[in-house]
């Protein structure tokens, strides 16, 4: 069921993230029954083409297309303060949540921008048994989301590195330039490398500007620097896309960054995080929930 609230506040202890993605273009990958569906939905990135690199540039294409995935999904925001994340859904617009017929969509897009590539239509397809998964409305049939084993489902699995790796894809970032993966930490470590679409650094050594990803550890005990995080190996991680900044109360400096991302309250939704004086991110002890550790830089292009 959808939900539309008059600016309902909702107080909670944590935000629960999500990790996720890789890269696209490429047929789905997921093993399941060899049987005819017929002729079912191809998101883009699961087709044979890749988009050309955006005109208005990596960084703002980046905020054009996150923006809009945070209007699809409903305009949900959270403010993270000391000691709880604040929830407000707007009185303007429907809140789509992950489990119901209208996210499918937009999450078969999302995970068709990461190898293997699974087109979620194509499994939801064989597991109902019919081809016409997809309502005159473009969200999934009802029958066929009811039909389709929660193990398969697009939310299934942490989608949120899959958000991120869809909007670099969108903004036509080769695979050269950008390690599309399921888990957040493989395009992070992979920032550390010369040539990439982004460059690493701690959030003590750079300000986080429009395009930018900020991004957090999620696992005990936290990495001391992302030196540390990327020679330790692999570990659970949550980025966003800054998309701008606004002005917060609970923030010391009184400045926050705005930044959007998936698999965040069960959606896209629009952090607000606060900074320092000098635009730079707070420590993740400031507000528990989140250990910020890094800015991966966006380089143009």
């Amino acid at each position: 069921m959808k939900i539309a609230a008059s600016l309902a506040c909702l107080a909670i202890a944590l935000v629960m993230l999500g990790s996720c993605a890789n890269r696209p273009g490429g047929r789905p990958g997921a093993a399941l029954p060899a049987r005819p569906v017929g002729d079912i939905p191809v998101p883009f990135a699961c087709g044979d083409r890749a988009p050309a690199p955006a005109r208005d540039g990596l960084a703002a294409a980046m905020v054009r297309i996150a923006a809009a995935e945070w209007t699809r999904w409903g305009r949900r925001e959270v403010e993270i303060q000391p000691g709880r994340s604040l929830l407000l859904l707007p009185s303007t617009a429907a809140t789509v949540w992950e489990h119901e017929r209208e996210a499918f969509p937009m999450l078969a897009e999302y995970w068709c921008a990461t190898p293997p590539h699974r087109n979620y239509w194509e499994i939801a397809a064989i597991s109902a048994g019919f081809a016409e998964v997809r309502a005159a409305d473009g969200a999934i049939e009802q029958e066929a989301l009811d039909r389709l084993p929660v193990g398969r489902s697009p939310f299934a699995e942490p989608w949120s590195a899959a958000f991120v790796s869809w909007v670099v894809y969108g903004a036509g970032v080769p695979e050269s330039r950008f390690r599309y993966s399921d888990t957040h930490w493989d395009y992070v470590a992979d920032s550390a490398n010369a040539g990439r679409a982004f460059r690493i650094a701690g959030i003590d050594e750079a300000a986080p500007r429009a395009g930018d990803l900020v991004c957090a550890t999620r696992s005990a005990p936290p990495a001391r620097h992302w030196r540390q995080l990327v020679a330790e190996g692999s570990r659970p991680m949550h980025c966003d896309i800054v998309v701008g900044r606004a002005g917060c109360s609970f923030s010391p400096s009184g400045q926050c960054i705005e930044a959007i991302g998936g698999n965040v309250l069960q959606g896209v939704t629009l952090s607000r995080i606060a900074v320092d004086a000098r635009g730079r991110v707070m420590p993740g002890g400031w507000a528990p929930g989140r250990d910020w550790i890094a800015v991966l830089v966006n380089q143009g292009g």
